[in-house]
């Protein structure tokens, strides 16, 4: 590496071309592995990604700096040709490695789990990050055109990503496309370097790599592999795409609340599981619809009751379909004319396309109309009203833990009230949850009749008990109780109520609160009796700030600033639920990564490193702080424009790409806002924390003004919003390199303490949002960028000491 008065070499064009594909490819692989991970382990461990690449960029630029005089700029082209080859080639075998040994673990043993992933994947993000640090070294004085370029690729990176799963599993595109990208990029170096041979080298690693990926993803077991969940369990059919992973397995016929009294005819069924836990059934039936007669089952169910209180005339909305059995029994009742909303298009294809023979192709039956859509952009675009509004055990089976990268927006007190007013004036709706199952669910039903009760008090309803019912069951064939609820607009009439009651008395289901009052407490059995009365209270109290913060439950409604459904959080009588636990233990787990990645190489490159004095202080803070804002700022985009584009897997491309892009091209005027002086260099932090405050007061605005337009317009309309955002987020980071360029150690030190404090910032980011809020880790995103800006004056102002030797 150069000493700091020595002339800096030059990057060609051709190498930097090569460094911008193995950004691409960190990008890509995050995207790729983290639904690899989704799908086999659940979102727990796909939200280590982040971290791990985090992680491994980090690392990286430490390694090149304690081994700065092994890192010499005349090596740059075979040392970034060897450590792209060994990155392509651990991505394979990272892959291969993990699809071996997480079949033969458990799910309940989190850390070996963890720890197996973390070494399969290390490797290759930490070769990638020690080339991306080689050459943002030694192009140190273009820093601001190399980062942009690092920006832009990673953008096409997350572009690239989606359409690979499109069309491919996240296995055959890791084993055919990511894993083949960085020994193209080890070609492209040598080429660089002027080395034909080892150019040659690196295309004939890429081809048998290339065949070997091909062989190995021809084998389903490699390209589809199952769920840790159902590790054994017979597949019938499954899918992937950028959204989910969908796995359709024998079962034996089932509901999750059929009644105890029934004796009819057993269906076959199959079980339908996204990303290994989210379920609902297919059962099978031949298509006509004079078949139904015979399916009486479904009158026994006591999701049945809506069907049986609004009339068959009614027009019904079906959230989340699935399988289609609400889309039989709705038909079965006599209904005419069915909207079903679905988000997965999977699922839609796998039941209707795939598994026709067997389902009867249910999303096609007189009346019933299908839109492929996120229920809340639906809902929020359309001005029809429903009779009937039915929500059966939907969501996103990775929220429980706390770490999805999208929670899940349809239990908020806003997308309540949006359903309300999409009802007509005597309409219903309903939604079935889990009463209480294990500690992770243990607030499901009790939180969701919060939501509606603080939704009713919402819209002006002042006894929300006069508008709510709420039953539960416990089917014989199914393991865990489960809790109905029907909320209607205006107060359920008396003939209503006693028409319900007799339904509930002949089917043997439990009555936990009725329009009346009703039942008596001290007669509800258990297991019922656990959680009625605090569903009791939730509808009955007059305090429900003081029930919430006292409660042996966290039932606090969740709300589109706090959409944490699952998580419970600690209180007074209560301690923190699993998903916070969980939270907890994974950050400790990356401290104590950490520790031997980053911790101890700086104790012998402290000893190296040259004086700082406290300008050199500040820098090595300012890099830090910037990692945590660019995390805790880029959680809230991601939340507002999930609902403005509706599709998660279309918001991810969007919003990264779009932040990615524009910081990229903020990123090249670093050099020139670097030159021009502290007062230009305030104004533009000023600017930058003038636009996130604005964007976080006019969020709901944006939001409402989004989501009426067009598909294309909302993506133009969200790239527009996000542009001036992300340029000025580009900005912090060029120009503090562009000041300390005459210090290469401060370069790398501020290097790897950014990423560090980005991976911690990834999960304490989500921790800080299920405490306080989406909107208040926003604004510490903004305060971070804020109390940046006043430490780049430090060493604006007074310039760090030059080193007197070589780093």
């Amino acid at each position: 590496m150069e000493r700091a008065n020595e002339p800096e070499r030059h990057v060609g064009s051709l190498t930097i071309a090569a460094f911008g594909l193995v950004a691409l490819t960190i990008l890509c692989a995050q995207v790729v592995l983290s639904r690899l991970f989704a799908g086999t382990l659940t979102y727990y461990f796909a939200f280590m990604l982040i971290s791990l690449a985090m992680l491994g960029l980090g690392s990286g630029g430490l390694i090149v700096q304690l081994a700065s005089r092994y890192f010499a700029f005349e090596r740059l082209s075979e040392q970034a040709w060897g450590f792209s080859l060994v990155m392509g080639l651990s991505g394979a075998a990272g892959t291969l490695a993990m699809l071996r040994i997480y079949p033969r673990l458990r799910i309940d043993s989190g850390f070996l789990v963890l720890g197996s992933t973390f070494w399969c994947f290390l490797p290759f993000f930490l070769c990638g990050g020690i080339v991306v640090s080689l050459v943002l070294c030694h192009a140190r004085e273009r820093f601001h055109r190399v980062y942009a370029v690092d920006l832009a690729a990673a953008a096409l990176g997350c572009v690239l990503a989606i359409g690979l799963l499109g069309a491919l599993t996240p296995v055959e595109a890791m084993l055919t496309v990511v894993a083949i990208l960085p020994l193209a990029a080890a070609g492209l170096f040598a080429v660089a370097g002027g080395r034909r041979k080892r150019a040659l080298a690196a295309l004939a690693v890429a081809a048998v790599a290339l065949v070997f990926g091909h062989l190995q993803a021809r084998d389903p077991r490699v390209a589809k592999p199952p769920s840790l969940f159902r590790i054994g369990w017979r597949i019938v059919d499954s899918a992937w795409d950028a959204q989910s992973a969908v796995h359709v397995y024998a079962g034996a016929f089932f509901t999750w609340s059929l009644s105890s009294t029934y004796r009819g005819p057993r269906f076959p069924m199959l079980n339908m599981l996204i990303d290994g836990i989210g379920g609902t059934q297919i059962v099978a039936f031949d298509g006509d619809p004079a078949s139904l007669e015979r399916y009486e089952y479904l009158d026994y169910d006591l999701s049945a009751l809506g069907q049986e209180l609004v009339p068959p005339q009614g027009r019904q909305l079906v959230i989340g379909p699935g399988g289609g059995v609400d889309l039989l029994q709705a038909v079965r009742a006599g209904r005419t004319d069915v909207t079903a909303v679905e988000i997965n298009p999977l699922v839609v294809r796998l039941v209707n396309e795939d598994l026709a023979g067997f389902s009867g192709r249910p999303y096609e039956l007189p009346g019933v109309t299908v839109h492929v859509d996120n229920a809340r952009t639906f809902v929020k675009r359309s001005d029809e009203r429903w009779d009937l509004l039915s929500l059966t055990w939907v969501d996103t089976g990775g929220s429980a833990t706390a770490l999805a990268a999208s929670e899940n927006y349809l239990y908020t007190v806003e997308a309540y009230r949006e359903f309300i007013d999409h009802l007509t004036p005597g309409g219903m709706m309903a939604f079935m949850r889990a009463l209480g199952y294990r500690e992770q669910l243990r607030i499901d039903s009790m939180r969701g009749v919060a939501v509606a009760v603080e939704a009713l008090a919402a819209s002006g309803v002042g006894d929300p008990g006069r508008h709510l019912l709420v039953a539960a069951s416990l089917s014989p064939y199914f393991g865990r109780a489960m809790c109905y609820v029907l909320l209607k607009k205006a107060p359920f009439t008396d003939e209503e109520t006693e028409h319900a009651r007799a339904f509930l008395d002949r089917l043997d289901f439990q009555a936990l609160w009725l329009p009346d009052g009703g039942p008596d407490p001290a007669s509800v059995p258990p297991p019922f009796s656990e959680f009625s009365p605090t569903i009791r209270e939730v509808i009955t109290t007059p305090d429900r700030e003081r029930l919430y913060r006292e409660s042996p439950f966290d039932v606090r409604a969740t709300t589109d600033d706090s959409p944490f459904y699952f998580v419970e959080r600690a209180g007074p009588n209560r301690a923190a639920g699993a998903g916070v636990a969980e939270l907890r233990t994974y950050l400790l787990v990356l401290v104590a990564a950490l520790l031997p990645f980053l911790g101890l190489p700086l104790i012998p490159l402290a000893r190296r490193t040259a004086a700082l004095g406290s300008s050199g202080a500040a820098a090595l803070a300012y890099f830090a702080l910037l990692g945590v804002a660019f995390m805790l700022v880029e959680i809230e985009m991601f939340h507002v424009f999930a609902l403005v584009l509706g599709n998660p897997t279309l918001a991810l491309a969007v919003v990264l790409g779009g932040l990615l892009v524009f910081s990229g091209l903020g990123s090249l005027t670093g050099k020139r806002l670097a030159a021009a002086g502290p007062r230009p260099v305030a104004a533009a932090f000023g600017a930058l924390v003038g636009l996130l405050l604005l964007f976080l007061w006019l969020r709901v605005a944006i939001l409402q003004g989004l989501v009426v337009l067009p598909l294309a317009l909302r993506v133009l309309g969200t790239l527009a919003v996000i542009a001036p955002l992300a340029f000025g987020m580009g900005l912090p980071m060029s120009t503090g390199m562009r000041l300390v360029r005459h210090r290469p150690d401060v370069m790398l030190w501020g290097w790897a303490l950014n990423g560090a404090f980005s991976v911690l910032a990834s999960v304490a980011a989500i921790y800080l949002a299920i405490h306080v809020g989406i909107p208040a880790t926003f604004a510490a995103g903004g305060a971070s960028y804020l109390l940046a800006g006043a430490l780049i004056q430090v060493f604006l102002r007074r310039p760090i000491p030059s080193a007197k030797s070589g780093s």
